[in-house]
């Protein structure tokens, strides 16, 4: 589910992009940034288990 979430946001800010709302579009395009610098920042500091 979280994974899906990107691009559940970008839909929003494609929304409200196609309806002429773009200050609202940015808040969820920002929001859409937050949550990838969140993914990234728990992927890299994340211990990777390679051996089962």
């Amino acid at each position: 589910m979280v994974l899906v979430l990107p691009f559940l946001t970008v839909l929003i800010a494609a929304w409200y992009i196609w309806k002429r709302r773009q200050r609202t579009a940015t808040v969820w395009w920002l929001l859409t940034m937050v949550i990838y610098i969140i993914w990234f920042i728990y992927q890299s500091t994340n211990t990777l288990n390679l051996s089962f």
